[in-house]
């Protein structure tokens, strides 16, 4: 029941931005800055960053910011453990690298050390991580955010020409519908 009450609200999500009173390139630029902010490790920042930018490129927040819900706790380890791969790969680094920081950890977290000692070796593992993991996110979030834009624009063009073509027909037909009322009516009043 959750799953099709969270389908359900992703659909009443993208209706609402179908309609929204932007451009097509606003709302597809505003989905696509967000899916690259949401790409990136910038947990518990993701929603400003995608305001201040949304604003500076003048594209749609409302667009923007539920993308970044695309990392959440559930999300965020098997997201950042493929941009740390990717930004290994793009680095040059083998795929050992990976592998030496899961050993790393794990001896990290079974040593006995002082508190800061502990929060030194923790900082220099993270600085060790920081460059192929951002390296990665980047890139992945570029594609992302290209596919993202270039998908949205696409739906939104072709649902409001649709819903054009829809809203002429009804016009049409009620237009029609009232000429025969007409036809009807002063028909029916002369002799």
């Amino acid at each position: 029941m959750p799953f099709r009450s969270g389908w359900r609200k992703l659909r009443d999500w993208f209706v609402h931005l179908l309609h929204l009173d932007a451009s097509a390139h606003r709302i597809a630029l505003g989905a696509a800055i967000g899916v690259f902010v949401a790409f990136t490790p910038t947990i518990g920042l993701q929603m400003l960053l995608i305001f201040f930018v949304t604003s500076l490129f003048r594209a749609n927040a409302a667009a923007g910011v539920p993308m970044a819900w695309l990392t959440n706790p559930a999300t965020i380890p098997p997201i950042f453990y493929w941009n740390y791969r990717v930004g290994c790969l793009l680095l040059g680094k083998p795929d050992s690298a990976v592998e030496k920081f899961h050993n790393a950890v794990s001896d990290l977290a079974q040593r006995d050390l002082v508190w800061w000692a502990l929060v030194k070796e923790w900082w220099d593992l993270a600085m060790r991580v920081a460059l192929p993991l951002w390296v990665g996110s980047v890139a992945v979030g570029v594609v992302a955010a290209a596919l993202t834009y270039g998908l949205m624009y696409h739906l939104i063009t072709v649902y409001r020409r649709a819903h054009q073509r829809h809203l002429a027909a009804r016009a049409a037909a009620e237009a029609s519908a009232r000429g025969a009322d007409r036809a009807d009516s002063e028909s029916g009043t002369r002799p």
